[in-house]
């Protein structure tokens, strides 16, 4: 039988162990900022509009990305040692990477599609349903990782949850995106989505962490 034990964030912080939480939530809001800031920039803007809008939005676009791929990994795995927000979850573990790894395909095929090879993207066949493909098998994933977290207890409070909120908001965001036609009403679902990243990543950054003891 496993108990957990609540640890105060000093006493945590002497442990040296518990630095993930830091790490994980810290990226995650880092990748929600940077991705607003593209957004912006696309919609609002015009990635073609000039060059310095081009620089800024491919450099925030694409290190936002490797923000949220990166956070996968303390996430998932803690400091290392396996024990991460999803506890002993495997499953929860193998979820939160494999959502880094679809993230990391999503995005460099919407880039490509868009900016890359924009020529080619009409003519590619199942192209649509290869990226509405992403997009599910994304949020499932990170739905899978978010499950996995609030039932492990690991982080606590309101960071307990943040995961899975985060995955309802990013269903939301594609269903969204699948049946409005209204730009308004997409730029804004788009928003949402990077506003929750950043509310999510910083309630994981504070979270106190449970100690676990068998």
């Amino acid at each position: 039988m496993v108990t957990y034990t609540p640890v105060g964030r000093d006493t945590l912080a002497l442990r040296g162990r518990y630095g993930w939480p830091v790490a994980a939530g810290s990226l995650i809001a880092t990748g929600g900022v940077l991705l607003t800031a593209a957004t912006a920039i696309e919609v609002w803007v015009g990635v073609a509009s000039s060059a310095t809008a081009a620089v800024a939005f491919w450099s925030f676009f694409v290190v936002s990305t490797i923000a949220h791929v990166a956070a996968m990994f303390p996430l998932a795995l803690g400091a290392g040692d396996g024990r991460g927000a999803a506890g002993s979850s495997v499953i929860g573990k193998v979820a939160l990477l494999g959502f880094g790894a679809v993230l990391l395909t999503n995005q460099s095929t919407y880039l490509l599609r868009a900016y890359l090879l924009p020529e080619a993207a009409p003519l590619a066949p199942g192209g649509a349903a290869f990226l509405l493909s992403l997009g599910v098998a994304q949020s499932l994933l990170l739905v899978a990782g978010g499950f996995a977290i609030a039932r492990a207890r690991v982080l606590r409070g309101s960071a307990r949850w943040a995961v899975l909120v985060l995955a309802a908001v990013a269903l939301l965001l594609g269903v969204t995106i699948t049946v409005s036609t209204d730009l308004d009403v997409v730029t804004t679902a788009y928003f949402a989505s990077t506003i929750s990243q950043i509310v999510a990543g910083i309630l994981i950054a504070r979270a106190a962490v449970s100690a676990q003891a068998k």
